[in-house]
């Protein structure tokens, strides 16, 4: 299980690997504040939870009746009315808005493909998550740095040299698997 939500935090990051929430996290990077913890804790409620009720959909209806091709559809229709009840609420308590769905669903998809029972895919999407967490605090502070090191009146766009780190670090997660690094091929 450990090694699950290492696989798909480290090595298959959902961020770097398989491009979720990519261009979100360049975005969401700018700022650490209160609405980024509330989208965050939005995710985490609204996509466990859909990857436990559209699990339990599968086994109980799109299996039994030979449809579950369809569970995309299935997981879009419940990650829907989970997002939007979790959204009143966090907007009636909070007073604000955190609309996000893109990621969320991709990550709930990813997870129902990957796994082989509700536990596997509940401990999948939760490395995915903490992957799109873990990314924004570096993103954060490696944006801060190239602002502090980059002239201001550098023509260079700071989301492509950010863009290009985050292919470094990719290169860099997938290095130590290259077979002629393993010991006893030369």
């Amino acid at each position: 299980m450990i090694d699950t939500i290492f696989y798909y935090l480290f090595y298959c990051s959902a961020v770097l690997v398989y491009g979720i929430g990519l261009n979100r996290t360049a975005v969401l990077s700018r700022s650490m504040d209160k609405t980024l913890f509330l989208l965050i804790i939005k995710m985490i409620i609204t996509i466990l939870c859909s990857t436990a009720l559209t699990w339990v959909v599968i086994l109980e209806l799109l299996v039994p009746a030979d449809l579950v091709e369809l569970f995309p559809l299935a997981a879009l229709l419940i990650l829907l009315a989970v997002s939007v009840f979790v959204e009143i609420l966090i907007r009636i308590t909070t007073g604000f808005r955190t609309s996000e769905f893109a990621v969320s669903y991709l990550i709930l998809l990813l997870s129902l493909n990957e796994s082989t029972e509700v536990v596997n895919s509940l401990v999948i999407a939760s490395g995915c998550i903490l992957s799109f967490v873990i990314i924004l605090p570096v993103l954060f502070a490696l944006r801060k740095r190239i602002e502090v090191a980059r002239p201001r009146n550098d023509k260079i766009k700071k989301k492509s040299l950010i863009m290009i780190t985050m292919a470094v670090i990719v290169i860099v997660l997938g290095v130590w698997n290259v077979s002629w690094l393993n010991q006893g091929v030369l």
